[in-house]
């Protein structure tokens, strides 16, 4: 079985990590559309569809698990609409695909991992390090990859919780 780990949103990522520890790791798959006279990135249904299915070969089960953002109190109301249609979309997405998809919530996969917010590293920077350290830096060799590295993450949890 494959656990697929999904940091959603539009700079998140999705990670598989197989039973015997083979590991990829993409981008969120996003598309420009057109709204108001502004340009607005949103996920792209279609492109996450093939990339699931370019994870999880036919003959493979998988189990997705998403990171559950809440909506927050002091948030952007576009923000927080935003948020939400992100996450249906990529559950809708999962299910039509025929992948099972169960929610963890940030402080309960980043709490397995040891990750507390701390004056002298932030959550992000502790998840690149961590990643880094259990599946290589060419996963995630950059400092803007730490949807990469949450998605690894997050997948690495539920496989060894969900699974």
């Amino acid at each position: 079985m494959l656990t697929i780990g999904i940091d959603p949103g539009i700079r998140g990522a999705i990670a598989s990590v197989s039973h015997n520890h083979e590991t990829r790791v993409h981008d969120m798959p996003i598309r420009s559309r057109k709204q108001t006279g502004k340009v607005k990135n949103e996920i792209d249904p279609r492109a996450l569809q093939v990339l699931l299915r370019d994870l999880v070969p036919p003959d493979e089960t998988g189990l997705v698990i998403m990171e559950n953002l809440n909506t927050f109190a002091g948030g952007s109301v576009q923000t927080m609409g935003s948020l939400e249609a992100t996450k249906a979309v990529i559950t809708t997405v999962c299910e039509l695909s025929g992948f099972d998809v169960a929610f963890v919530s940030p402080k309960t996969w980043q709490g397995f991992f040891g990750i507390k917010k701390r004056d002298s590293e932030d959550t992000k920077k502790q998840s690149l390090r961590i990643a880094r350290g259990m599946f290589g830096q060419h996963l995630c060799p950059l400092e803007k990859h730490d949807g990469r590295a949450d998605a690894l993450l997050i997948a690495r949890y539920g496989q060894q919780n969900l699974t």
